[in-house]
């Protein structure tokens, strides 16, 4: 308790943790949680479903839904935004994904939308939610404060020269056919043909990005016998019988229940491509004033205006007559009329502007994460190879800075292109977070004078940019869904991914010293020892933040998801060593480099595990 008392903000961030925990129990006993389902115009409501909490589900005023509106990102039907507006007695609000609107203490959140109705999640917790943000502000602010205080371990071990340069990372860090094959397009015509715009995946892309993930899918490539993925998906579509000869010759039939559930899929897939159905390609403003996106082979609406119909009914008929001719020249005209008519009927302000249109194109085209990643392993083995020689190479550190800064640069650039090309945070799914965890690694690296410290960071680095390769073989550039545009999740996702990072770049530091043993790995137990602290600080301001963000979202800062459980269970894993002044054990090199190594399955197994085998809000792909 003395040594408390000599460092106030570890006992300030002991002393929060204690009220974060306090504000918990207070929710828990005497908070209200509920649902209720409003119809425009319906009669104004005093009860809701009670899902916890005391009471009788009873609110203190009456609620009506005055309008359920659903808002789109433009020129498409995928939802942008959720809003309702609602009177309470003489009040009005307004409702929204994560916009929070509170009456009289009572607190609303947008949950669901259904034609004319609006479910809100409903919260009374006036007390838990203060007591619990008090405890956040506190933790936060203790966590800032500690790198302050003088007569600490973690001061201590700055002063070391090592544990000084690993320091520097983290304040810089935030850092044509051949025979036997299938007819296809010339390979400049289907270029042409994957700029037509497409609705697909729930926004306007080039019809590149659908060729690529069809491809994908049949094929487990993006290229098939030496076809780009626009000759694939344009030979399905004009020369259906020939692929599917093709796909019947090279595709035996399945033997196990796995492989016919597969080949089922595909081939409902082929069905859709072929029938024309999945090509929404032609852009239609209905009387209600929204966009759609029409197929190829589906409705016409009646109110279409006569010009359009027929753009609509000659468009690619032509492109393919013309194709069966032999008439590329003027099958690429074709194609170009096309695309002049889409931006026609669209209109202004509902197509992607040109630049990011181009940008997905330039993405599709070029952006290989594979080699990059290849050669980020290949300098972070290099440095790790000098900074553990007696004698190290000349020129060594110029060589691993100018991979650093590649590396840095090239993941820079694929974050900052995704997330131009997506209009938003590139931070959405496991490739990007991966993506993101490169980046933050080679940047570390590129300001990390030792060469074993910068050759271990970019090979993190690489890591991490192998499994975006892995996750990431088209871009899968989805629009967000509306409860993820907030900036609370980025911070969140960028802060969490920091501290991964770093205990990423332990568990590496400590396999190298237990394989070389000697005078290293006294050196390393301070790096790794001072690399501790900020990790778990960044994963509990991540998690933390990342409850604030549920809290704005569903009007619950915790609910034991298993992917919130699994990374309190790591925070807590790595709790353990910061202690290490109070446990002898973790005062010796080895004990400490066996536990860091083994740590890092709980990190594993929260990122991976959590993601693909725990279902839960938190799990994607």
């Amino acid at each position: 308790m003395r040594k408390l008392r000599n460092a106030p903000f570890t006992l300030l961030i002991h002393l929060a943790l204690a009220i974060i925990a306090a504000g918990a129990t207070v929710t828990f006993f005497t908070g209200i949680q509920g649902t209720v389902t409003l119809a425009e115009g319906a009669t104004p409501v005093t009860s809701f479903d009670k899902t916890s909490g005391p009471g009788d589900g009873r609110l203190p005023f009456p609620l009506s839904l005055e309008k359920a509106e659903v808002i789109c990102y433009p020129g498409t039907t995928a939802p942008m935004d959720f809003r309702s507006r609602l009177r309470a007695g003489s009040q009005e609000v307004t409702v929204a994904m994560n916009r929070v609107a509170e009456i009289d203490g009572w607190r609303f959140y947008q949950s669901g939308m259904g034609g004319d109705t609006s479910t809100l999640a409903v919260s009374h917790d006036p007390w838990g939610i203060g007591i619990t943000y008090t405890g956040y502000t506190l933790l936060l602010a203790g966590m800032a404060g500690f790198f302050l205080q003088k007569r600490t371990v973690w001061r201590a071990l700055m002063k070391r020269r090592t544990a000084a340069a690993a320091a520097l990372i983290l304040c810089t860090m935030a850092a044509s056919a051949s025979p036997g094959t299938p007819k296809a397009m010339q390979r400049p015509l289907a270029r042409n043909f994957g700029k037509i715009y497409v609705y697909w995946n729930d926004r306007v892309s080039p019809l590149q990005t659908m060729a690529l993930d069809v491809t994908a899918r049949l094929y487990g490539s993006t290229t098939y016998k030496g076809f780009t993925a626009e000759q694939v998906l344009s030979g399905w579509l004009f020369y259906y019988d020939e692929w599917m000869r093709d796909y019947d010759a090279t595709h035996p039939a399945p033997q196990s229940e796995k492989e016919r559930r597969k080949d089922s899929e595909n081939r409902a897939l082929i069905r859709w491509i072929g029938s024309g159905e999945a090509f929404r390609i032609y852009p239609y403003h209905a009387a209600t004033g929204r966009m759609e996106w029409l197929s190829l082979s589906g409705r016409r609406p009646s109110q279409m205006p006569v010009e359009q119909w027929r753009f609509m009914l000659r468009a690619m008929p032509d492109i393919n007559d013309l194709l069966m001719q032999g008439r590329n020249n003027a099958a690429n005209d074709a194609i170009t009329r096309l695309i002049d008519g889409q931006r026609l009927y669209a209109g202004e302000g509902t197509l992607p502007p040109q630049g990011r249109f181009r940008a997905e194109l330039f993405y599709n085209s070029y952006i290989r994460l594979l080699p990059a990643a290849i050669l980020t392993l290949l300098f972070g083995a290099w440095g790790i190879y000098c900074g553990i020689a007696r004698r190290p190479p000349r020129h060594s550190g110029a060589v691993t800075g100018a991979g650093a800064l590649a590396a840095t640069l090239c993941f820079g650039a694929v974050l900052a292109l995704r997330g131009w090309i997506g209009a938003r945070w590139p931070l959405a799914n496991g490739c990007e977070t991966m993506l993101f965890m490169a980046f933050a690694g080679s940047a570390g690296a590129l300001v990390c004078r030792p060469a074993l410290l910068r050759g271990a960071l970019l090979s993190v680095a690489a890591m991490a940019a192998f499994v975006a390769a892995m996750a990431g073989k088209t871009p899968q550039i989805a629009s967000l869904m509306p409860v993820l545009a907030s900036p609370l999740l980025s911070i969140h996702v960028m802060l969490v991914m920091c501290s991964y990072l770093l205990f990423m770049l332990m568990a590496v530091l400590a396999a190298i010293s237990l394989a070389k043993g000697g005078e290293l790995s006294g050196r390393l137990a301070r790096v790794n020892a001072t690399v501790l602290v900020p990790a778990v600080f960044l994963l509990a301001a991540g998690i933390f933040i990342g409850a604030v963000w549920a809290n704005q979202s569903w009007g619950r800062y915790w609910g034991w998801d298993p992917k919130e459980t699994c990374a309190l269970i790591t925070l807590l894993v790595y709790a353990v060593p910061v202690h290490r002044a109070s446990i002898p054990m973790f005062r010796r090199p080895r004990p400490l480099h066996i536990y860091l190594l083994l740590a890092i399955a709980s990190v594993l197994f929260t990122y991976f595990g959590a993601n693909y085998l725990l279902p839960g809000l938190h799990s994607y792909a």
